[in-house]
């Protein structure tokens, strides 16, 4: 059986709640498609969120790593697939850290991609009903430096492990809770649950992990 982790975030800046720490939380102990999960929810800090999925990167060794965010403006479900040297957001981090375009790690890389086909996954995810993005553009803030660390260490250590990131718009679960503003969207809690079992279950699939 193949074993994966799921990440979420705490919750961030202005708001109180986060969808993805709750997705992670329901999954957490689940099969899904012949998939152990085990989910984790990350504190949203730059440095401390990949500190901690290294840690159970290193006592799991899983086959898969799908880790998940919220970015409030996107308008689907959005597959990320770089991320960047860099730190920059209008909101500090967790730790107080506000910062204006400091790279993560001096004389890093300037960006590593994930190592499964995210147009592939945008078209399964399709197929399934669930319209979704792919983008190059994670931004600056965690999700990104998640992205770039996760990415470095698997690239470098040559871990035979699939890795992707979709961030998420805010859900329905959340309506009356969260205020939000002019054209930002919701989307049904059921999808973004469809969302991960699927991506589970394809990314178990080694074909759609690229060799870098």
């Amino acid at each position: 059986m193949k074993r994966a982790i799921l990440t979420g975030f705490e919750p961030f800046g202005p708001y109180a709640f986060n969808p993805t720490q709750d997705i992670a939380r329901e999954f957490h102990g689940r099969r899904v498609d012949g998939v152990e999960v085990r989910g984790f929810v990350l504190p949203c800090t730059y440095y401390g969120a990949f500190e901690l999925l290294h840690e159970e990167m290193q006592r799991l060794s899983p086959d898969i790593v799908l880790s998940t965010g919220l970015a409030s403006r996107v308008l689907a479900l959005r597959i990320e697939t770089v991320g960047k040297n860099t730190m920059h957001s209008k909101y500090p981090d967790a730790e107080g850290r506000h910062s204006c375009g400091e790279p993560l790690l001096f004389h890093g890389k300037p960006r590593y991609r994930t190592n499964t086909d995210g147009i592939a996954l945008v078209n399964f995810l399709s197929d399934l009903g669930i319209p979704a993005d792919v983008s190059e553009d994670a931004e600056g803030f965690v999700c990104n430096s998640l992205i770039y660390l996760t990415a470095k260490e698997i690239h470098e250590e040559s871990l035979p492990i699939a890795h992707a990131f979709f961030h998420t718009p805010w859900t329905d679960a959340y309506t009356g809770k969260v205020q939000l503003e002019e054209g930002k969207i919701v989307i049904p809690q059921y999808r973004l649950r469809k969302t991960v079992e699927g991506l589970l279950g394809f990314l178990s699939l080694d074909k759609y992990t690229r060799k870098l």
